[in-house]
């Protein structure tokens, strides 16, 4: 009974004790899960601050670059050395030394100072020439010429003297270099130059500096659609005053005396004729639209000089200034150089303009007649490169600051399509533009 007793006692007791253990047991099912539940919280936690101090660290990184690049492409200069000491590269220092984005400019030129200042042919800034060098700060009064029609006439020398000593006094360092041809030894020193560099062949059609400096010379040939004869004229008991052109249209000419037959004109545009230059040295361009009139076909064909300096002669008598004297026939045997007969009028225009050269960290453009140049003398010749120069101040900003290669690219693609632009703009109304023609075809 006793042990009956004691066994019926202790069951109860183990069965507490089982239900204790259970308790036990979700006691700490309930303490692990929370233990859980905070290290979740607190793991999320250290995400989600390591989250923020990343984008915040991005947000700094990224702050700070465009703060730099920033100050860097402001204060980004280059150094700018011009080949040619001629307009378009007098034009293009003044440009340079405007645009405050060049720390230095070279100009090299192969004439000394005197023979410069002395150039006696004229040169005439149009319209347009006109209003962008006077937005550049060139100050026309101070220049001696005439002014014809919003064109400004003046002698060559005078220009580049009123540059030379001008550009100087604008705070920019310039290093004159002239008496100094560019060689290849020249090359040699401007790489060396620490930097980025842009490098602007202006020595004009017969320069070499473009092909130094590794531009190809191939050049393509655009027809003007037009046909043209120049001459020229020295009068050297004349003095050297600038003088505005003369032109006059739809001549025509009796050339039956030399054995050609021009006497059907009806359905034909006629001849433009144009004088220009200074009182002593003068020069006329005859110029038609390209055609096969019987006077063309003559005046391209027969090959007799008397019969193409007696135009000339006759057109200047008639239409020359009226304080100018007459020209004689020995005189103008003697002192008038010009074309024998007709020729078609053609632009040439250089296939490479522009290119960048990594190594030397150097940019090269050719501009004015080391671009493009053309057969005929128009008296305005100069304005076709000056056009070209509208746009460097910014090509010179961008080219500070570009720093890969698609950038580069595309800033060679856009100077390219530049020139470009201005050649097919000079082929279908330059010689209209230049009183060369009274129309175009």
């Amino acid at each position: 009974m006793n042990s009956a007793a004691i066994f019926v006692i202790q069951q109860p007791m183990i069965l507490r004790d089982r239900e204790e253990i259970m308790l036990q047991c979700n006691k700490n099912t309930y303490n692990h899960g929370d233990i859980s539940g905070t290290n979740f919280a607190m793991e999320s936690a250290y995400v989600l601050n390591q989250l923020i101090i990343s984008a915040i660290v991005v947000t700094c990184f990224i702050c700070t670059k465009t703060i730099v690049d920033s100050l860097r492409r402001r204060n980004a200069r280059l150094t700018l050395v011009i080949i040619g000491a001629g307009p378009i590269g007098l034009t293009s220092m003044l440009v340079a030394a405007r645009c405050g984005r060049v720390s230095r400019i070279v100009l090299y030129e192969e004439l000394s100072k005197l023979t410069l200042f002395n150039k006696p042919h004229q040169i005439a800034l149009d319209v347009k020439s006109v209003h962008f060098l006077k937005r550049l700060g060139v100050d026309f009064d101070n220049i001696e010429g005439c002014w014809d029609s919003g064109c400004f006439y003046t002698r060559l020398g005078v220009f580049q003297e009123y540059m030379l000593t001008t550009v100087p006094k604008l705070g920019a360092a310039v290093d004159l270099r002239l008496g100094t041809k560019f060689t290849r030894d020249s090359l040699r020193d401007l790489e060396k130059i620490d930097g980025r560099k842009l490098v602007l062949a202006c020595d004009g059609s017969s320069g070499q500096a473009a092909r130094l400096l590794g531009l190809s010379d191939e050049f393509a040939q655009h027809s003007c659609r037009a046909y043209g004869a120049v001459a020229a004229l020295d009068r050297p008991d004349e003095c050297q005053i600038p003088m505005p052109e003369r032109l006059m249209h739809n001549l025509h000419f009796d050339l039956t005396a030399y054995g050609a037959e021009t006497s059907e004109v009806d359905g034909y545009q006629g001849f433009s004729f144009k004088v220009f230059g200074t009182s002593r040295h003068r020069f006329m361009s005859l110029s038609i639209p390209k055609c096969e009139s019987p006077q063309v076909k003559s005046l391209r064909t027969v090959l007799d000089r008397s019969m193409m300096r007696n135009i000339f002669l006759k057109c200047f008598n008639t239409y020359k200034a009226d304080s100018e004297p007459r020209l004689s026939d020995p005189i103008a045997v003697k002192h008038m150089k010009f074309s024998p007969r007709l020729f078609e009028v053609k632009l040439s225009q250089r296939l490479e303009t522009s290119a960048y050269f990594q190594d030397s960290n150097m940019f090269v453009l050719a501009e004015g007649e080391a671009a493009r140049c053309y057969n005929i003398h128009t008296g305005m010749d100069v304005n076709v490169g000056i056009k070209g120069l509208m746009g460097l101040s910014s090509f010179i900003s961008l080219a500070c600051v570009v720093d890969s290669e698609h950038a580069i690219l595309q800033a060679l693609l856009q100077k390219n399509k530049d020139a470009d632009r201005i050649c097919r703009d000079f082929i279908k109304a330059g010689l209209v533009e230049y009183h060369m023609l009274k129309t175009c075809l």
